[in-house]
């Protein structure tokens, strides 16, 4: 039994989560008009997972 399909998303091609034009982490990526709150980028993804947060081009 598959479940539900991926939602395909063109906003931002650089995000971490999107393969192909699909977004790979959500469910849902209707937010009304609105950006999507859980877009980074791959490099941002890395520098979190290696102990430093960034926001933009500075580290924090």
């Amino acid at each position: 039994m598959h479940g539900k399909r991926m939602p395909e998303c063109r906003a931002h091609h650089d995000c971490f989560a999107n393969h192909d034009g699909v977004c790979h982490c959500l469910n849902d990526n209707n937010f009304n008009g609105k950006d999507c709150p859980f877009y980074k980028t791959a490099e941002t993804v890395r520098r979190e997972q290696n102990g430093g947060s960034a926001y933009g081009n500075q580290e924090m």
